[in-house]
C-alpha cells in the first residue's frame, strides 16, 4: 500500500451535492476526483438494472429508479428547479424529538452562494421580494402564514452549467462511467483507505485512493453502497446502531379539497410573478411555525393548481392540449402521482381532449405564443402551466412533511445487478402520527382561511389520506445526521461516526424531512461539508502563495489493479 493516497478527496456522484463540494475545492491547492457512475449520456438500460428496486413498491411510491439519474449533473437533469429553505421550526421538531443537532444559522449562512449555484436569483424568501406585493393583509395573521415563496431555478442542470470550467481545472481529474462498488476500510474500521471501481466501458476494476472520501450518490444509492461495503463491518459502514437505511422519508403530495377564493382575495397572488431580480416565484399558503410548533403539527405547504389536466370535463382547450403533449415527456411527468392513482383512465380518452381543443381553438391559439415565449424558447422558464380561473375555483394541492419512521426503510436485497451491486428492497411506511398531523393541519386550515379572507376550503376529511401519495424524487434520512453514534450514521459535519475521513452529501443526512424540495437545504450543506473538509486539508498560508495549479494527478491506470474480480466480492 502506499504511503500517500492518489488524492486528497475523492467525490462520488456529481448531481447537485457533488458538484457543489467540486466546486468550492477547486483551486484550493488540493487534487480532487469526481467520480460518476454515468456521462453525458442517459443510459436507461443501465439505470433501470442499477437503480430499480429488487421488490415492488407499492401504488403510492413511484418505482425506485425514477427521478433519478445516473449521468453528469445527476438528478438536476430532472429537477424542476423548485428552491424553498426549511423553516426554523424544521431543525426543532421532529425526528423522534431529537431535532437536527446543528444551529440551523450554520446552514443558513451559506444560502447566497447555494441560491447563486443554484440559479435562483436572491436568498430572499418572502413576499417582499416581488417588485408589488400582491397581498398586505389589514389585519394581523397570527396562524396563517401567506409570506412563504418558493424560487424556480432556470432550471439548471448543473453539469452543463459548470462542465467547462470543471474541466479546464488541473487539479479535477473527472472520472466518468466509472461505479463506485466498495467502500474499503482499514482492517480496524477506522478509516477510509479506498474505493472499487469498475469501468463500465472495459469492465476492469480498480482501487481508488484518497485522504477524504464524499460520497454524494443520492439518498438511495449513497446508502446502497455503504450497506454493500461489508469487508469489515459486516452491516456495512455506520451501521453501528441499526439506522443506516431507516427513517426513509419522501414527502407526501397530493389533492386535499376545493378552494374557492374569496372575491376580495387578489388572484395574481397565486400566479407565477417575477421577483426584483427577475426570478419566477410563487407565494405558498401554510400555517405559522408558532401554531406549528404549540401544536406539534408536522410542517406542510398548499398550493391552488389548476383542474386535473387528464379530465376533459374542464372543457378547456389549453389544459387538454397540456395533457396531449405530457404523452411525448419522461415518464416522471406524464402526470402527478396523486391523479395517476386516482384516474389511470384519463389518456384513455384522448378523443374528448381533442374535442376540447376544437370547441375553442382560437383560445390555445392565442396561448401557443405565450407559452413559446416564456416555457419553450425562454432560458428562464415558466416553470409550468397555470391558469386564473375566472370562478376563482381551484383544486388544493399539499406537499406535507413525512415524519421520520425506523420501519420506513432501504436494504440490501438478493439479486445483484450487472456490476455486482445488490439491488435495493424499498419498504416506505406512512406513519399514523404524519396522517394525524396532516388530518389536524388541515382542519386548522379550514378555520383560518375564512377568517382571514383568503376563501373556504371544501374536503372530506375521512378521503385525505386516501389521496396522498409519495413525492418519488425526494429521498431523505437514510443516513440521519445525529448527536451521537446512537441516533444516527453521521455527525453535524456529515462525518460518519468512528470513520473520521467519510463523509455523506445530500438529502439523506436530514433527521427530519421539511414540506418543501431539499435541493437547497442539501445544496447549503454540501458547501457547508466542503469548508469543513478545507478547513482540514488547505491551510491558509499555502491558498494565499499558490502561483500555479498544483500537479495533476496520477492516471487512473497507474494504480494498483483490483486483485480479484469485483463481482465476486463477498
Amino acid at each position: 500500500m502506499e504511503a500517500d493516497p492518489t488524492f486528497d478527496v475523492a467525490i462520488v456522484g456529481s448531481g447537485p451535492a457533488g458538484l457543489a463540494v467540486a466546486s468550492r475545492l477547486v483551486g484550493r491547492g488540493l487534487s480532487l476526483v469526481l467520480i460518476e457512475a454515468g456521462n453525458a449520456d442517459r443510459d436507461r438500460q443501465d439505470e433501470q438494472d442499477s437503480l430499480s428496486a429488487e421488490n415492488e413498491v407499492g401504488p403510492k411510491h413511484p418505482a425506485a429508479h425514477l427521478y433519478r439519474r445516473r449521468m453528469l449533473g445527476g438528478s438536476s437533469t430532472v429537477w424542476g428547479g423548485r428552491c424553498i429553505p426549511f423553516d426554523q421550526a424544521d431543525y426543532l421538531i421532529g425526528g423522534g424529538g431529537t431535532g437536527w443537532p446543528i444551529d440551523p444559522a450554520e446552514i443558513e449562512r451559506h444560502q447566497r452562494v447555494a441560491a447563486e449555484f443554484l440559479d435562483c436569483g436572491e436568498p430572499q424568501f418572502d413576499e417582499a421580494a416581488f417588485e408589488t406585493p400582491a397581498w398586505r393583509s389589514r389585519s394581523p395573521r397570527i396562524d396563517l402564514d401567506l409570506d412563504l415563496i418558493e424560487r424556480f431555478s432556470r432550471p439548471t442542470n448543473l453539469w452543463r452549467k459548470m462542465r467547462d470550467s470543471l474541466r479546464a481545472r488541473s487539479d479535477l481529474r473527472l472520472l466518468a462511467d466509472h461505479v463506485v462498488v466498495r467502500v474499503d476500510l482499514s482492517s480496524d474500521g477506522t478509516r477510509v483507505e479506498g474505493l472499487r471501481t469498475i469501468d463500465r466501458r472495459s469492465g476492469s476494476g480498480d482501487l481508488l485512493r484518497a485522504r477524504h472520501v464524499v460520497l454524494a450518490c443520492g439518498g438511495i444509492e449513497t446508502t446502497r453502497l455503504l450497506l454493500a461495503s461489508r469487508n469489515v463491518q459486516p452491516r456495512g459502514i455506520g451501521n453501528h446502531s441499526d439506522q443506516l437505511g431507516r427513517h426513509y422519508m419522501t414527502h407526501l403530495i397530493g389533492d386535499v379539497g376545493e378552494l374557492d377564493l374569496s372575491p376580495a382575495f387578489d388572484q395574481a397572488r397565486i400566479d407565477y410573478r417575477r421577483t426584483r431580480d427577475g426570478i419566477y416565484a410563487r407565494s405558498l399558503i401554510r400555517l405559522s411555525p408558532a401554531l406549528r410548533l404549540r401544536e406539534r403539527l408536522p410542517n406542510a405547504v398548499w398550493r391552488p393548481v389548476s383542474p386535473p389536466f387528464w379530465n376533459p370535463s374542464h372543457h378547456d382547450p389549453i389544459l387538454s392540449a397540456v395533457h396531449l403533449a405530457k404523452a411525448i415527456l419522461p415518464k416522471e411527468y406524464h402526470g402527478h402521482p396523486a391523479e395517476a392513482l386516482a384516474q389511470r383512465n384519463g389518456w384513455r380518452d384522448p378523443a374528448a381532449h381533442v374535442a376540447n381543443i376544437l370547441r375553442h381553438p382560437g383560445t390555445l391559439a392565442a396561448y401557443v405564443p405565450v407559452i413559446m415565449a416564456k416555457r419553450i424558447l425562454a432560458r428562464r422558464k415558466l416553470p409550468s402551466v397555470f391558469l386564473l380561473r375566472p370562478d376563482r375555483h381551484y383544486r388544493l394541492e399539499i406537499n406535507a412533511e413525512q415524519l421520520p419512521d425506523p420501519s420506513s426503510r432501504i436494504t440490501l436485497g438478493d439479486s445483484r445487478d450487472r456490476w455486482g451491486m445488490p439491488r435495493i428492497r424499498l419498504d416506505w411506511q406512512v406513519n399514523g402520527a404524519t396522517l394525524e398531523g396532516v388530518q389536524q393541519s388541515l382542519a386548522h386550515l379550514a378555520g383560518l382561511m375564512p377568517k382571514h379572507g383568503v376563501g373556504r376550503l371544501l374536503m372530506q376529511p375521512d378521503q385525505v389520506a386516501e389521496g396522498l401519495v409519495s413525492q418519488g424524487g425526494h429521498h431523505i434520512g437514510t443516513t440521519r445526521m445525529g448527536k451521537s453514534p446512537e441516533r444516527g450514521v453521521v455527525d453535524s459535519d456529515c462525518t460518519v461516526f468512528g470513520v473520521p475521513n467519510l463523509h455523506v452529501a445530500g438529502a439523506s443526512v436530514f433527521p427530519t424531512s421539511g414540506a418543501v424540495n431539499p435541493t437547497l437545504l442539501l445544496t447549503c450543506l454540501a458547501f457547508r461539508l466542503a469548508d469543513h473538509l478545507l478547513a482540514r486539508l488547505a491551510p491558509a498560508p499555502v491558498l494565499a502563495l499558490a502561483t500555479s495549479e498544483p500537479a495533476p494527478p496520477r492516471p487512473l491506470a497507474e494504480l494498483p489493479p483490483v486483485a480479484a474480480a469485483v463481482q465476486a466480492i463477498p
